[in-house]
């Protein structure tokens, strides 16, 4: 029998599609398609949670029916809103994938949107859920997590068998739904698919940044008053095997972070004055966090990221003209690099203990210049060297480790300048360090 705490429970948000098992497909439509064959066939529409993220339909034509002729085709489908037309790809005699579309009416107002996050951990929230069904009662503690910004509420309930899923997506490398959302105005009124999207988008960047890998809120469902479908989303965003412990800034456990972070996200993403700067800043920020393919190639991306952040902050906002921001004799890059981290109080010296190789590195080039030389030189340096190299490339790792540090102290100062850009102040996890405790923090640098 639960204790007394359980009394204030309260009941998960019901996935639109049920929970799936790991890299088990998750069905978006069952019956009949036209547009695949001479006739309707049946069929089913269904993202595919293994090896990778894609939609896919397949038929079971007749055997005396025409294929396809085309690469591409128009699926007929017979949804709760009525009959649809869907643009798809065709792979082989009776199958294809689709790339992602809005079915229904994107512009009927809603009162509410239902979407299933994949691959996310479980963080504790505020709220215990129960779930009271004839089956016998369920319980799972603070497995909601809710949070009011800009207008909108969103509501984030785990899955109750959250732990065994989890487990298995370790071992895997595959897919499963981990989360379920709903997302209404804090008001009450309804809204559309348009005015949700940005929200959507900003949910999306805004987690997978945190964690340093990409997660996804996936196939959102427009829900009336009545509870009945006007739309629907399918498509496979971007998103990452699960991994054990956070690759980026933020401690899972503090949600005061993660709200705080989403309050200065959210308004920025959705104004489009400054939405498309951002996002793709953010989405640098992410390449350059997650440890995912070369490491040379994580460093061309965070200092691509870089580069963005200082064009924005020294000549968009007119503290250097254009002819002094492309004077590479009076500001070089890693001059530029040094004034906007330090206009944010980020530290560019270099921690012998945290960063050995790059401080050997420095000391090496010191000696040959005469000139002192600092996190923001070093780091435009290998960039440098890695795009235009002037001698035999494998200097570059006569240094061990060298490279990787590299790589650690740009993501680093990649994620304080956007963190700092979103007014976020509040613990953060160091990304330049290599030695420390799992979920270890400190506090943004500047006031």
């Amino acid at each position: 029998m639960p204790d007394s705490r359980w009394d204030s429970a309260l009941p998960p948000v019901k996935p639109f599609h049920p929970f799936n098992g790991v890299g088990e497909p998750v069905q978006l439509h069952y019956g009949e398609i036209g547009g695949a064959r001479d006739t309707p066939v049946p069929g089913e529409v269904s993202l595919r949670c293994s090896p990778v993220l894609s939609v896919d339909w397949s038929v079971t034509p007749e055997p005396d029916s025409y294929p396809h002729s085309s690469d591409t085709a128009v699926l007929q489908l017979q949804r709760p809103y009525g009959e649809v037309g869907v643009d798809a790809w065709v792979r082989g005699f009776d199958e294809g994938w689709i790339n992602g579309m809005t079915l229904g009416d994107g512009e009927a107002p809603v009162t509410r949107i239902v979407a299933h996050w994949f691959n996310l951990p479980r963080f504790r929230g505020q709220h215990h859920l129960t779930d009271r069904s004839e089956g016998g009662d369920r319980y799972w503690d603070r497995g909601r997590w809710s949070h009011e910004v800009d207008g909108w509420k969103i509501v984030l309930d785990v899955r109750p068998d959250h732990d065994s899923v989890w487990k298995e997506l370790l071992k895997t490398r595959l897919y499963a739904m981990t989360h379920t959302m709903e997302i209404s105005r804090v008001s009450g009124e309804q809204f559309t698919a348009t005015e949700a999207e940005p929200l959507l988008t900003a949910l999306h960047l805004g987690m997978s940044f945190s964690l340093g890998r990409w997660t996804a809120p996936l196939l959102p469902v427009g829900l009336g008053s009545e509870g009945e479908v006007l739309w629907e989303t399918w498509g496979a965003l971007h998103c990452d095997p699960a991994r054990q412990h956070s690759s980026g800034w933020w401690d899972l456990w503090d949600l005061d972070a993660l709200g705080r972070f989403l309050d200065g996200l959210v308004p920025v993403i959705t104004d489009p004055a400054q939405g498309e700067s951002l996002t793709l800043q953010i989405k640098y920020a992410i390449t350059a966090i997650r440890d995912q393919g070369f490491v040379e190639q994580r460093i061309m991306i965070g200092a691509a990221g870089l580069e963005h952040v200082m064009w924005q902050r020294l000549r968009l906002s007119g503290a250097l003209s254009t002819a002094e921001y492309r004077n590479t004799h009076d500001w070089p890059a890693h001059e530029k690099l040094r004034r906007v981290l330090r206009e944010i109080n980020v530290p560019v010296s270099l921690d012998r203990n945290q960063l050995p190789a790059m401080a050997a590195f420095a000391d090496e080039m010191q000696r040959r210049s005469g000139k002192d030389w600092d996190g923001p030189s070093v780091v435009t340096e290998v960039r440098n060297f890695l795009v235009h190299p002037k001698e035999d490339q494998k200097k570059l790792y006569r240094i061990p480790g060298l490279v990787t540090e590299v790589w650690l102290v740009t993501r680093h100062y990649l994620s304080l300048l956007i963190l700092e850009s979103l007014g976020y102040r509040g613990p953060h996890q160091n990304l330049s360090r290599k030695r420390g405790l799992a979920g270890e923090v400190e506090g943004t640098p500047w006031p």
